[in-house]
């Protein structure tokens, strides 16, 4: 049995966050998917928000055997994306696992590591958004009991906002 770990990403690993969505945005290209491209050189402005979600202690690696296995930021608002909303909700970007770990679970597991933690916390929403024309991970995240709640474009793409009561 694969035992994942997370932990906060430091300050000084903001490089590791960059490479591992670059590599998710090379990887959907080679599948012709035109999503996550601004991760294949970002420009200054999308570096500072990772940097900034890092500094905020907002962004974990999920680790298998201390090796890095995944990342992802969970925001506890999000206006930016959601606008400003009432009800308490973890809200999840920059979601990817190595290539390596892919198709093996640990992206699934990783999901509910996420509940877990917001459910300790007493929070009962756990939200993110996605490409809306990208079927497959539509799909998957409808299949971790994911309801979409709407469509809209968002900063040049068309992204699909999904809820998960927990």
């Amino acid at each position: 049995m694969v035992i994942i770990t997370e932990r906060k990403v430091k300050e000084d690993e903001v490089e590791i966050v960059l490479a591992m969505l670059k590599d998710a945005a090379v990887w959907l290209k080679s599948k012709k998917i035109d999503y996550w491209q601004n991760w294949a050189a970002p420009e200054e402005n999308y570096i500072g928000w990772i940097r900034e979600g890092v500094v905020n202690g907002e962004f974990h690696f999920a680790e298998i055997d201390g090796e890095i296995a995944g990342v992802y930021r969970l925001q506890f608002s999000d206006e930016m994306f959601w606008g400003k909303m009432e009800d308490k909700a973890g809200y999840i970007h920059s979601f990817t696992t190595k290539r390596a770990f892919s198709g093996k679970g640990y992206g699934s597991e990783i999901l509910k590591i996420i509940e877990d933690k917001l459910r300790r916390c007493g929070i009962k929403y756990m939200r993110l958004d996605c490409g809306a024309e990208i079927e497959g991970l539509c799909k998957y995240y409808e299949h971790h009991d994911f309801t979409k709640l709407y469509e809209r474009e968002v900063f040049g793409f068309k992204a699909a906002f999904y809820e998960k009561r927990i």
